[in-house]
């Protein structure tokens, strides 16, 4: 049984170690997905950073090469795949999921779980909640691009596919159900999942572990018979693969760092461009320490470069500022935190979606430019993070070494010499006020700092 994750951006992997995240999907990339030891693969589609209209062409692209592939390989195996999204609801949750139905399907049920354990991310009769606040209530559902007025998943999936569907035709698996689950043929739920079909919508409430792994026993047993499609959070795709989260040592990342010829440390690069709450607190945090030196990127003054007639030598100009202040920072030793500022942008979303990969390509080329200059890059927000991995280190795929802290994973990348550089892929909206601190004392192992 292989999975096969098609991930909105690149942290979905966090519940989940030792497999490959792919950031192409022409077809030998994939192939090395099929081929891995791992039954587990993702496909960082990275479509949370699109407009409805080219995160649709990604997906069917994605869909017409997976399809190609499996057809030239005659696969025997079962394929399940997960369509992997947000768990604050952010994202296309209708429409990445409909179009690999259209594709890939016809599938008899599409399942909705967006929990994350543990991220305190729970479904619990039919309503999201974060931390025991219901999400229409968060700082998630104001989201300048993919906000909401509702924490009743059902009514969201209503409203994000402009009716398409049925309300009535949206079910709820509800903590009830989940209560008396079992693979038994002749259980009354049991039965109620095996009848679904013509992609049937389902809600799945989730408190716990142990009620996902009732629910992925019932859907390994089906899955001969049915074909199931799924829209989730990071949870179900460790308990239905089996692939949980292991703990590694702190002196396991700190010697992922990469050591000059010398033998020495190379020095890390910090840069932070989620905008959300959590994120500018942990920035806040992390720029209190003294080793720590900000070099913030303005992001009106960017926005008026790319805006202006003949913008290519200013922004080379500005780009060089950049990388002068972040080698000064190597030079003295400290490790620079490159920030965008924390200001609104008062853009509509077509243009945010816009300014936001011209802004996150641009971080990319800076850590093109140094990559042979560091040891370890720490890079939270998952649009910037996608584009350092793709465009800034040009990598076909990742490896995943584990998770550094709950939610935050490590991948490791080739660079030339078989140097691999450890990348942590920090999700804007998980952690604590501390996560940036802690992460950047593991590699410096200064933890009696």
């Amino acid at each position: 049984m292989k999975f096969v994750v098609i991930d909105d951006d690149p942290t979905g992997s966090q519940t989940v170690h030792d497999c490959l995240l792919l950031l192409k999907w022409d077809f030998s990339t994939l192939i090395k997905g099929f081929e891995s030891k791992s039954n587990l693969f993702f496909i960082l589609a990275n479509t949370r950073s699109l407009s409805e209209s080219d995160a649709k062409l990604i997906i069917e692209e994605i869909c017409k090469n997976l399809k190609t592939v499996i057809a030239s390989q005659a696969y025997e195996e079962e394929i399940i795949f997960i369509s992997r999204g947000d768990s604050t609801l952010r994202g296309h949750n209708f429409l990445e999921p409909s179009v690999l139905n259209s594709c890939l399907g016809p599938f008899d049920a599409t399942f909705h779980i967006p929990a994350f354990i543990e991220g305190k991310r729970l479904t619990i009769n039919g309503t999201h909640f974060v931390d025991q606040t219901p999400i229409g209530q968060t700082i998630f559902a104001r989201d300048k691009i993919f906000g909401y007025e509702t924490s009743n998943v059902k009514n969201l999936l209503f409203q994000q596919s402009k009716s398409r569907i049925n309300f009535e035709d949206i079910q709820n698996l509800l903590l009830s159900d989940i209560k008396i689950l079992n693979d038994e043929e002749n259980n009354i739920v049991f039965k109620t999942i095996k009848n679904l079909k013509n992609n049937k919508h389902v809600i799945v409430d989730v408190e716990n572990y142990y009620q996902l792994k009732k629910f992925s026993l019932v859907i390994k047993k089906l899955i001969k018979q049915k074909k199931f499609l799924f829209r989730t959070a990071a949870s179900f795709i460790s308990s239905i693969s089996e692939k949980k989260s292991i703990s590694h040592s702190e002196i396991f990342f700190s010697n992922l760092r990469i050591r000059n010829k010398e033998k020495s440390f190379l020095p890390g690069l910090i840069i932070v461009g989620s905008h959300v709450e959590l994120s500018t607190i942990q920035l806040n945090n992390l720029l209190k320490i003294s080793n720590c030196n900000p070099v913030e990127l303005d992001v009106f003054k960017f926005f008026n470069i790319i805006s202006s007639d003949n913008n290519q030598k200013r922004r080379n100009l500005f780009k060089n500022k950049f990388l002068k202040e972040i080698r000064f920072s190597f030079e003295k030793g400290k490790t620079p935190v490159l920030f965008t500022s924390r200001k609104f942008m008062s853009l509509d979303s077509s243009e945010l979606f816009n300014f936001y990969n011209l802004l996150s390509c641009f971080i990319a080329e800076l850590v093109a430019d140094l990559k042979y200059e560091i040891g370890y890059l720490i890079s939270k927000g998952g649009i910037t993070t996608n584009l350092i991995l793709s465009n800034g280190l040009n990598a076909d795929y990742v490896y995943l070494e584990g998770q550094i802290l709950t939610g935050i994973s490590v991948v490791t990348h080739n660079l030339k010499n078989d140097e691999k550089l450890p990348i942590v892929t920090h999700p804007g909206n998980i952690g604590t006020k501390d996560s940036l601190v802690n992460i950047w004392k593991i590699f410096e192992n200064k933890n009696n700092f």
